[in-house]
C-alpha cells in the first residue's frame, strides 16, 4: 500500500503553507488577473491550467533528480530566466497588437492562454527554486521521498490552481461587466500588457543580477 511509503501526518501544516503561498500577492497573481482582464473568465482558466500543467512538469523533475542539476549548473537557470523575460515582453506586445486589431483581424489572433501559462511557468526559474526548497521540507518520515514529493507536489498544484481559477474568474468577470464600450475594452487590454511587461522587466532585472553573480564566481 502506498501509505506504508508516504507520511501523511505533514499535511495539515503543508497544506495551511501553500494556502497562504498561493493567496500571496506575487508575479503568478499579477499574470493570471492581467490574463482575466485581457482575454476574460475563458482566458484565465486556460491559463490557470497551463500553469499547473507547468507545475506538474517541475514537480516531476524535482523528485527525478532535478535539485541535483540546479545545483550543479545554474547557468541553465539563468538561461531560463532570460527566455522567460522574452516571452513576458512578447505577450506584452501581442496583447497590444490584438487590442489594436480589427474584429476581422482578430479571428485569426486568438490567443492561446493555455500555452502561455504553460511557458510562462515553465521560464520562471523561480517556480524551481521554491519547488526545491519547500517540498523537502516535508519529507517527514516518509519510506520513500520520490512518492512523497509527488504527493506534496500534486497537492500543492491543487491548491494553486483552485485560487488560480478563482482569481482569474474574478478577475474575467470585471472585465466582462465593463466591456460596454470598445474604448473600455482597449484601456484594459493595454493595462494588461503593461503588467506582461513590468512581469518581463522584472524578470530581466533578476537575470542581470543572476549573470552578475555568475560572473563573479569566475573570477
Amino acid at each position: 500500500m502506498i501509505w506504508n511509503y508516504i507520511d501523511v501526518s505533514v499535511l495539515p501544516v503543508f497544506l495551511v503553507a501553500v494556502v497562504l503561498i498561493c493567496v500571496a500577492p506575487g508575479p503568478d497573481m499579477v499574470y493570471i488577473v492581467a490574463t482575466g482582464v485581457a482575454g476574460g473568465r475563458a482566458a484565465a482558466i486556460r491559463a490557470s491550467l497551463g500553469i499547473t500543467l507547468g507545475v506538474l512538469i517541475y514537480v516531476i523533475a524535482v523528485a527525478a533528480g532535478l535539485g541535483v542539476v540546479v545545483s550543479d549548473y545554474p547557468a541553465v537557470l539563468v538561461a531560463v530566466q532570460i527566455f522567460g523575460c522574452l516571452y513576458l515582453a512578447w505577450m506584452a506586445f501581442t496583447t497590444v497588437r490584438d487590442a489594436r486589431a480589427t474584429q476581422s483581424q482578430k479571428a485569426t489572433l486568438r490567443s492561446d492562454w493555455f500555452r502561455r501559462g504553460l511557458v510562462v511557468n515553465l521560464t520562471n526559474p523561480k517556480v524551481i527554486l521554491f519547488i526545491v526548497a519547500f517540498l523537502p521540507q516535508f519529507l517527514g518520515n516518509a519510506t520513500n521521498p520520490i512518492l512523497q514529493l509527488l504527493m506534496l507536489g500534486l497537492l500543492f498544484q491543487l491548491v494553486g490552481l483552485i485560487i488560480d481559477i478563482a482569481i482569474g474568474w474574478s478577475a474575467g468577470s470585471i472585465r466582462d461587466k465593463v466591456l460596454a464600450r470598445p474604448g473600455t475594452r482597449r484601456t484594459m487590454a493595454y493595462a494588461s500588457a503593461a503588467a506582461f511587461a513590468a512581469l518581463a522587466i522584472v524578470v530581466g532585472i533578476d537575470a542581470v543580477i543572476a549573470i552578475t553573480q555568475l560572473g563573479s564566481m569566475f573570477h
